[in-house]
């Protein structure tokens, strides 16, 4: 049945009735907007007042973040705030700040994982805790998990460069460009040639420095470094910007191709960036207002200290810590997630093992937690972002990004064992808070921002005429580091024994260096190995082997990738 036509509730011709409803509509609309707006503010004054005092007293400025992170933040943490802070089972950096930790610096066959691994820990800091711009995040916990819609520093997204139909008639949309904190200043500059005077932080006249010694005696360019020395530099000097490509921006990267001797100890690059590469202009430079290393005080250091060279005699890291030093190992981590949690990753170094490149090529998706006995081959430096448990083995780990470019691992990052120290991973633990930021490190980092090398005090520098009677070396600050955290210089050259160069994951290598050195490719495996003399080995990107053969004037190098296969040449002095 077809029900017979209504007539509409409306008659269109009713002018005066369609506009009564329309002015009535708009006041409701109008009416609704002021309630949801009044709540808003109650609840922004509700917060507000639950958390503005603790800003205030860390750090003077007027801004919102959570409690429970700032007592966790406090300058003078009590360990009960630790035993306070929640910490879950999963957690990655890069979902807790969404846009920051995704770019992975590529350092190439340098030598220099510690300023590579130092840029890429600094640059997601510098993401996390500033705007573009360089202003802090103002927002609670520095606008965790996606709050807001701020414009990030080195964000995944990039910046706006230029409109995205430049030239054309009706210019519309955003060209975008991404850039991060480029590692080549520190890797130039950085290192023991530095006798210069600090440009920012400058050190009192009884804080022991002496003008003209390095700051930075650890580090040598591309022959390896220590990343006490890459922050430092971030304190004193900092970092310019480079482009997403590493070859372009302000101050592009050029030490990847620095894969022979770097004998002047500044990654084939001189100590010059006084302006910038794409504009001529002096560059901005990001640095810390503080820094300090994680190192639980029961926790017994592997190795013995030596406080001529002022650095550790390192044994015994490719086993775990014994059941005895479990509860401090247990404690140390907590220390580490929270500031983790709080205040973004964390840089650390580690020995390397032959095997380490070797897994991860062959088990991305692995957690490495054996040595699987083969010989220690150097040292390198990674960066932290996360903890979780697999599923599957129940397994505890760290979730860690490499600087050996995308195609290690899972696109350059990868998983570690977490709780064990294995090859030391939990005990150089070093981190620091971007400058014009409102990060306050947590409680369980001892600040280090006073600690002056002892380079730097004797001997005394040219020139100087000497008191009498001369002062003794001044005592640090009570909130600096009595000595710094046991130390692995990242990307430096070792020398192996026959017995260990012998392995089953190192021959292969000295074979085809052996056959470089000699000119002769058709060199069986026994009589080049018979024909190596001194095999050294290092970190770069990848396992680099260096050999004097018997009967040859220059020494062969041979490369195991990070992709697994294998390249061979001379090793030539720059």
């Amino acid at each position: 049945m077809i029900s017979p036509a209504r007539a509409p509730l409306l008659s269109t011709g009713d002018d005066q009735q369609i506009g009564s409803l329309k002015r009535e509509n708009r006041a409701l609309k109008a009416g609704l907007a002021s309630c949801l707006l009044l709540a808003g503010f109650l609840a922004v004054a509700q917060r507000r007042g639950s958390t503005i005092a603790a800003v205030e007293q860390a750090r003077g400025f007027e801004a919102e973040a959570s409690a429970s992170f700032l007592e966790a933040s406090s300058q003078g943490g009590k360990e009960a705030q630790f035993d306070d802070v929640e910490l879950p089972e999963f957690f990655d950096t890069r979902q807790e700040w969404l846009g920051c930790g995704t770019y992975v610096v590529n350092q190439g066959q340098c030598g220099d994982c510690w300023a590579a691994a130092t840029a890429n820990t600094f640059g997601d800091r510098v993401c996390i805790h500033l705007l573009e711009g360089g202003k802090p995040i103002r927002m609670p916990h520095a606008g965790a998990l996606g709050a807001g819609t701020a414009e990030r520093m080195f964000q995944q997204a990039g910046k706006c460069i230029g409109n995205g139909t430049m030239g054309q008639a009706h210019e519309h949309g955003c060209k975008r460009g991404g850039f991060f904190v480029s590692p080549q200043p520190l890797v130039s500059c950085g290192n023991v040639n530095n006798t210069g005077t600090p440009t920012h932080h400058k050190h009192t006249p009884r804080s022991g420095y002496r003008p003209g010694h390095t700051l930075y005696p650890s580090s040598s360019g591309c022959n390896g470094g220590e990343i006490q020395d890459g922050w430092r530099y971030l304190y004193h000097e900092g970092l310019s910007i480079m482009d997403t490509t590493q070859k372009g921006g302000c101050t592009p990267y050029t030490s990847d191709a620095c894969s022979g001797a770097d004998p002047n100890n500044n990654g084939c690059h001189p100590c010059e960036f006084s302006q910038c590469a794409d504009t001529g202009l002096k560059p901005d430079v990001f640095t810390v207002h503080s820094f300090g290393w994680i190192m639980e005080e029961d926790l017994p250091e592997r190795g013995s200290w030596s406080e001529d060279s002022e650095s550790f005699d390192k044994d015994g890291t490719e086993h775990y810590r014994p059941a005895s030093q479990q509860a401090a190992m247990d404690r140390q981590v907590r220390k580490m997630q929270i500031e983790m949690k709080t205040n973004g990753p964390l840089l650390v170094c580690i020995d390397d093992f032959a095997n380490f490149a070797l897994f991860f090529n062959q088990y991305p998706q692995g957690i490495y937690n054996s040595t699987e006995s083969s010989p220690k081959t150097g040292g390198h430096c990674i960066e932290l972002i996360g903890w979780g448990t697999d599923h599957a083995t129940g397994m505890p780990y760290w979730t860690w990004k490499n600087s050996w470019g995308t195609n290690f691992a899972n696109g350059g990052y990868a998983r570690f064992i977490r709780g064990k120290d294995l090859l030391g991973i939990e005990s150089d633990v070093w981190v620091g808070c971007p400058s014009g930021s409102l990060c306050e490190l947590t409680a369980g980092v001892v600040h280090n921002e006073t600690w002056v090398p002892w380079h730097s005090w004797f001997p005394v520098a040219p020139g100087y005429e000497v008191p009498t009677p001369e002062p003794t070396r001044p005592k640090p600050h009570p909130t600096s580091a009595r000595k710094p955290s046991r130390s692995w210089p990242g990307g430096k050259e070792i020398e192996l024994t026959r017995r260990k160069f012998e392995h089953p994951t190192v021959a292969p290598l000295v074979v085809e260096a052996v056959r470089e050195a000699r000119g002769d490719p058709s060199l069986s495996a026994e009589a080049a190995m018979a024909a190596a003399r001194r095999v050294w080995t290092r970190s770069v990107r990848g396992l680099q082997v260096r050999v004097e053969a018997e009967g040859a004037s220059i020494h062969g190098k041979a490369n195991r990738h990070t992709e697994g296969h294998i390249t061979s040449g001379l090793f030539f002095d720059q």
